[in-house]
């Protein structure tokens, strides 16, 4: 697996864990977890991780995750495709609704978006 899935993987977990990503959202890691829980077992890393995320950051979650991948052909298969299917899932189910009202004044650069998966960048200022 990719080292750069990492920020991908912990911005899925991030819109899961806090709540943005919805009732889809809760049924993408109930999946991850039964996924972790069947290739690992109940005594690894992973499985702890993913039964506490609120105490790890997505960005911890995802590392560990994508280490494991590193090391389990199988599981990086899987792994990617749970991921795969989950930013489907959550793009489709996922409503954004963006704003900018009242006496609000804007002095610089606004991005308006969902779930962005990846870096934005305004070039040098």
């Amino acid at each position: 697996m990719d080292p750069d899935m990492v920020p991908t993987l912990a911005a899925i977990v991030s819109a899961i864990v806090g709540g943005t990503a919805g009732e889809a959202g809760k049924q993408a890691w109930t999946s991850l977890t039964a996924l972790v829980r069947r290739r690992f077992g109940g005594d690894d890393s992973a499985t702890a991780i993913v039964e506490s995320p609120a105490k790890q950051q997505p960005e911890e979650i995802a590392q560990v995750l994508v280490d494991r991948a590193h090391t389990d052909p199988e599981f990086e298969l899987t792994l990617a495709k749970w991921m795969t299917d989950t930013v489907h899932l959550i793009r489709h189910t996922h409503v954004v609704h963006n704003s900018i009202g009242g006496s609000a004044h804007v002095n610089g650069p606004v991005v308006q978006a969902g779930d962005v998966f990846g870096s934005i960048n305004f070039g040098r200022s």
